[in-house]
């Protein structure tokens, strides 16, 4: 089969374009573009789609314009709506990645024209020699499944016609077929590392293995099969764990999903609130695992991730809530919700009590009338066995792991300026009694973030 028959056929497989399609292609007068253009004009009757042509000028090198003109006569002989696009990529570069701002702008260009066309496909020239050079790029560069899976033959709107073919192929079949086009000569330059890889080392892993870029093709389809599974995953967790009216994840979920997931799913979470166009690199996300308690991540785009009780996303976090107030204990049986604290109590005779679940508090019905309900104090101990006599409530909270967002309203009994109890931590030792009274003490709801 020719190089134009497998072509079809890999389109028709994958329906890259279906009938009544408009494909604009993406032409730099190059051999593997000038060859996909001729590809496809060849099938355009046949499979019923319709094509536009377009050229972008990222005047780096003087010889583009002519590049550009010569792609101008193709499409009009052959009778092709024909769109010429450029931006001067050295000035927006400004010494950054001149190749990453090239790809940026070019790809932008192409999107923005095939909406304003109402076009259905942007073509692009990519062959299975790009597809070794990228994986072994984002190798090079540290990846995970997501780099390594390399290029799709079909992203959104952006399709690779020539993905399964080789450039020896198309090269040959450019040459058999008297096909026209232009040499960049920059593609010989050993300054950029895709050139590199392609000029220097992708010849010396040919003598390791002469099959290599159909080795690493199958890598990276190997691994885009198993980055869509755990895409779909993390998609799933990020549905149940978000919390929406909290910008926030639930983190005791969030800590039960194994570690691949959990980087996923905080990148997916960040670029929900961010846009598709704020990703997290490895570092950052890991940063969002690393958080603790009241601990904080700089994000891009000043963003912000904390945790306290959940994980947070904002322009910033906000102070640990401040509880105050003192009540008196009610003993009759009902509820009582203690202010913004988030608990309730009740207290009653104890046989006439069942059992509600939360903390509970057997005391002498004699000593009730004192005892009020109060929050932490700066300075607040209770008495302890060890050397200094006193022990301090925060030494009480950390060692039973209660978080800091949640110390601020822990309730505490008291008499006068004596601890009585803290809630399920601590209880001061009453002797027995004859009547005695049970103090039930639950959470109602959260605390006030």
């Amino acid at each position: 089969m020719d190089l134009a028959k497998t072509v079809k056929a890999y389109i028709q497989e994958r329906e890259l374009i279906k009938a009544g399609d408009l494909v604009l292609l993406a032409v730099s007068g190059g051999v593997d573009s000038m060859t996909m253009a001729h590809i496809l004009l060849l099938w355009q009757k046949e499979l019923g789609y319709t094509l536009a042509i377009a050229n972008f000028n990222h005047h780096l090198r003087p010889e583009a314009e002519e590049e550009g003109r010569f792609v101008a006569e193709f499409a009009r002989r052959r009778r092709l709506p024909f769109f010429l696009g450029g931006e001067d990529i050295a000035a927006l570069a400004r010494g950054g990645n001149i190749q990453e701002v090239a790809r940026r702008e070019r790809y932008a260009y192409l999107r923005a024209l095939l909406a304003r066309l109402g076009g259905d496909a942007i073509a692009v020239a990519h062959h299975r020699d790009d597809q070794a050079e990228t994986v072994l790029l984002h190798l090079l560069r540290g990846s995970g499944l997501t780099g390594l899976a390399a290029m799709a033959e079909k992203d959104g709107k952006l399709i690779r016609p020539l993905l399964g073919v080789s450039r020896e192929q198309i090269a040959a079949y450019a040459a058999e077929q008297g096909i026209e086009y232009r040499e960049d000569a920059s593609n010989a330059s050993v300054k950029y590392l895709r050139n590199r890889i392609r000029i220097e080392l992708l010849p010396r892993l040919a003598d390791y293995n002469p099959r290599i870029a159909e080795s690493l093709c199958a890598t990276a389809d190997i691994c885009r099969a198993e980055d869509e599974l755990l895409d779909d995953l993390a998609e799933n967790a990020l549905a149940e764990l978000w919390i929406n009216d909290d910008n926030a994840l639930n983190k005791s979920g969030f800590d039960q999903l194994p570690l691949a997931l959990q980087r996923r799913v905080a990148r997916k979470a960040f670029t929900m609130i961010m846009g598709d166009q704020r990703q997290l690199d490895f570092a950052q996300a890991e940063s969002v695992l690393r958080l603790r308690d009241e601990q904080e991540a700089q994000l891009p785009g000043g963003l912000k991730a904390y945790v306290r009780g959940n994980i947070y996303f904002a322009a910033a976090k906000p102070p640990l809530p401040s509880y105050t107030g003192a009540y008196p204990l009610l003993i009759d049986g009902l509820w009582h919700r203690l202010a913004d604290w988030g608990w309730e109590y009740r207290a009653a005779e104890k046989q006439d009590a069942a059992y509600a679940g939360g903390f509970s508090l057997v005391v002498p019905a004699d000593i009730c009338a004192g005892l009020t309900w109060r929050t932490r104090q700066s300075g607040m101990s209770v008495p302890s066995a060890g050397k200094k006599g006193r022990r301090k409530l925060k030494d009480i909270f950390i060692d039973n792991h209660i978080p800091v967002h949640q110390r601020g309203g822990w309730p505490l009994l008291t008499a006068a300026e004596e601890i009585i109890w803290i809630c399920g931590l601590w209880q001061k030792e009453v002797r027995p009694t004859l009547k005695p009274i049970l103090i039930q003490v639950r959470i109602c709801d959260k605390i006030s973030e």
